[in-house]
């Protein structure tokens, strides 16, 4: 009984309000790139000439989205996710008792991953809570407590390891499509056009491809389920440890970091994030802008696109994302905009909630057990529906905090983290 830990969740008076901007922004923006995975084919995330009509319109919104958000909203929410747990590292329970500290924590990213597991195959392929759970057990927990300088180094080798399996990914699919591979050397035509044709179908389906991926999305919640399985295995068995495990390692690791040297509780000066995001833009945007004009004038080819197109972005879009949290740091300091920054820091408070209900609102709008409008809106139109649910998720954010202490999600996080119903009112927590 000595060791049981009588922790609690951090309380609304303890919160950082700078935290909570970047988070409500992160979740916010994510949108805009998930969207396109309800409203289309799969392949036409990365590909604008695979669906809709590439007008003019389509392929500037296609561009805009790419800059702006692309990895970038990914990378500010993993580099949040790692100041959080230097957040948890400054608990007094850390000094008294590291190790029931170290048990909830560990329950915490179990039930996470639980959720994310739940989430990924009930609901959406493209989950990204099972990749952070495995991470906060498997690297961040044991990483936390190191000195800023060390963490920043951590960040480093492990981004290193993400840059190596996605340069030995690219080799792959370029000996896949070149005439003669040792690779393929040992397989048949039949065995090799099927094997072509399955990496082709990611990021360059045929138009009968096309047309069998949105009538699944149209379809009942089975006919879904069905086309998401795949999807989800090759995310959960491939693209994770491959790609996303490590790239959210290391940006949770240069978070937290950052979150060391108090960069992201916004105590540094106006001058310093005006320097942070100028630098970060003068970095990021020519590599990002350099890696989509390169997949442009080669037609989104997939062999180009994974040997050097993929590489502009990969590298970019952290400056990028480093830019994004300058601009947002400044205008907190600053005072600037409080019903924006209020808004996008109840958004924030909730971005679990709002995350989850972001996959439950795109299926009731684009499935085809709800509106059924896969396919039927172009990128423009399924910009404008990612502002509305963004409004409806700030003004509900807002209405139900002034309320409660925790979204729904959090509340049951919580709750099963500490293995008791956390106090749910405002006025039942005094």
């Amino acid at each position: 009984m000595a060791d049981r830990l009588t922790a609690a969740p951090v309380g609304a008076t303890q919160r950082i309000e700078s935290l909570d901007v970047l988070r409500g922004f992160a979740v916010l923006g994510i949108l805009v790139m998930n969207i396109m995975t309800f409203a289309m084919p799969l392949a036409a995330y990365m590909n604008p000439t695979v669906y809709p009509e590439l007008t003019p319109l389509n392929q500037w919104t296609f561009r805009v989205v790419h800059v702006v958000f692309d990895l970038k909203m990914m990378a500010l929410f993993s580099m949040l996710f790692g100041a959080g747990a230097v957040v948890w590292a400054s608990k007094p329970e850390e000094r008294e008792r590291p190790g029931a500290l170290r048990a909830v924590w560990l329950r915490r990213m179990g039930w996470l991953l639980v959720i994310g597991m739940i989430h990924a195959w009930l609901l959406w392929e493209g989950d990204i809570l099972v990749t952070y759970a495995l991470c906060g057990l498997l690297v961040l927990w044991w990483i936390r407590r190191l000195p800023a300088p060390w963490l920043l180094g951590a960040a480093g080798v492990l981004f290193a390891v993400h840059a190596l399996l996605n340069a030995f990914a690219g080799w792959i699919t370029a000996e896949m499509f070149a005439e003669s591979s040792v690779i393929t050397s040992g397989m048949s035509p039949e065995e090799l056009g099927r094997a072509r044709s399955g990496m082709l179908e990611w990021m360059d389906p045929t138009q009968e491809q096309v047309a069998e991926q949105l009538d699944a999305l149209r379809g009942s919640w089975w006919d879904t389920f069905e086309h998401r399985a795949g999807s989800t295995l090759m995310f959960q068995l491939q693209a994770l440890p491959m790609y996303l495990f490590w790239r959210a390692a290391a940006l949770m690791a240069l978070g937290a970091a950052l979150m060391k040297w108090r960069v992201f509780t916004g105590e540094r000066s106006a001058r310093f994030y005006a320097g942070m995001a100028v630098a970060g833009y003068a970095l990021g945007l020519p590599l990002v802008l350099a890696g989509l004009l390169y997949n442009e004038s080669h037609g989104y080819d997939v062999v180009r696109s994974s040997l050097v197109g993929s590489w502009g972005n990969l590298l970019g879009s952290v400056p990028v994302a480093l830019g994004h949290a300058g601009v947002l740091l400044l205008v907190v300091r600053l005072g600037l905009v409080r019903t924006v920054t209020l808004g996008l820091a109840r958004a924030g408070q909730m971005a679990f909630t709002n995350y989850l209900m972001q996959s439950v609102l795109c299926s009731l709008i684009f499935y085809g057990f709800g509106l059924g409008l896969a396919g039927e809106l172009n990128r423009p139109a399924q910009a404008l529906v990612a502002v509305g649910i963004w409004l409806v998720e700030i003004l509900w954010s807002v209405a139900w905090l002034s309320r409660f202490r925790f979204g729904p999600a959090e509340w049951l996080w919580r709750s099963l983290t500490y293995w008791r119903l956390q106090p749910m009112r405002l006025d039942a927590h005094r």
